[in-house]
């Protein structure tokens, strides 16, 4: 970074369920600017330019125009994110991320203008991969290890972080790691629907930067170990049901009434697994919500926070499942 540099990102409002832009320092990681200004702006934060409406404060159509400016001395102006933390040697990375969940049709990338001494000039804009040499993922606290032989004790959920991750501010998280099901078995996840904006369901490879499981489907395609929302069959009290297990079990477990298959890795399914549920914008007023347990929390108090909101997971055998549904499993 140099200081004394603005960045001017000119954008419009998606249509979509959710919107966001922040920036990160050099180790990936949210941070507070000089005067205490957050990393990160939401949506609902972002004032309209003139003429243009914000369609997630009134109802307006999508489309508007909207300019966030990042620089060093933000001086709690609207539409700024800082430019980098205090003590920020000359000429350290950072970066700017603009996430749109579940778009509607097209959506347009904001274009970016760097000002300084007065002189402006527009940048081109690139997708880069994050590099191999990402840090890998912690285990969130509670997690379990392997168990060797017979069935693994059941995996317990509790609140990451996710720094170095670029992690979105906006969202939190339980998660667990667990073992991979024995033969004829699957894992079942099971908790209340949460009172957010969004939510969701993803199974991870566990090592390296937690990559989530992407199988290959017979005749193309892939099936991404993601379950959004609008994807996870609910009981009428609202609780979902997930089951957890390989390819060869999806026909069986998505015959059973109200449970929602999420597969392992079909390239790795002994390997070790991280499961995250994010939950994102909570409901104002929400007590149970994730976001109310402090980052590092174990799951003893993830859990007493959360309380039927809680995920609870245990491994069951496939046949049980079919025949006596989730409470054979879990009980009622």
């Amino acid at each position: 970074m140099r200081k004394h540099l603005a960045i001017e990102l000119d954008g419009r409002f998606p249509d979509a369920r959710y919107a966001s832009v922040a920036t990160y320092d050099a180790h990936r990681s949210s941070f507070t600017g000089l005067d205490g200004t957050p990393s990160a702006l939401t949506d609902h934060q972002l004032l309209p330019d003139r003429g243009s409406g914000n369609p997630y404060r009134q109802p307006v159509r999508p489309g508007g125009k909207f300019t966030v400016t990042v620089t060093d001395t933000p001086a709690g102006r609207p539409n700024v994110l800082p430019l980098a933390a205090a003590g920020t040697p000359e000429g350290a990375e950072g970066t700017a991320v603009y996430r749109i969940y579940l778009p509607h049709g097209t959506f347009r990338l904001p274009k970016v203008t760097f000002v300084q001494g007065g002189h402006r000039v527009r940048v081109g804009t690139c997708a880069d991969a994050l590099s191999s040499a990402a840090p890998a993922v912690g285990a969130p606290s509670g997690t379990t290890s392997s168990a060797g032989e017979g069935t693994p004790p059941p995996p317990a959920f509790s609140r990451s972080g996710g720094a170095g991750l670029y992690p979105n501010p906006d969202n939190a998280y339980p998660g667990t790691g667990f073992d991979a099901p024995p033969a004829g078995q699957v894992l079942v996840v099971r908790g209340k629907a949460a009172q957010v904006r969004y939510w969701s369901v993803c199974d991870n490879l566990w090592w390296g930067p937690g990559e989530v499981v992407a199988n290959p489907l017979p005749g193309g395609g892939v099936d991404p170990g993601c379950r959004a929302d609008f994807d996870t069959r609910l009981s009428p009290a609202g609780t979902y049901t997930y089951a957890v297990g390989t390819e060869e079990q999806r026909a069986a477990v998505e015959r059973v009434p109200g449970v929602t298959f999420l597969p392992l890795s079909s390239a790795a399914p002994t390997a070790r697994h991280l499961l995250i549920l994010p939950n994102m914008v909570a409901a104002p007023g929400f007590a149970e919500a994730i976001q109310r347990v402090p980052v590092g929390s174990g799951a003893a108090h993830t859990e007493e926070v959360m309380g039927a909101y809680y995920p609870k997971a245990g491994y069951c055998g496939l046949d049980v499942l079919a025949g006596s549904g989730p409470e054979g499993c879990l009980g009622s």
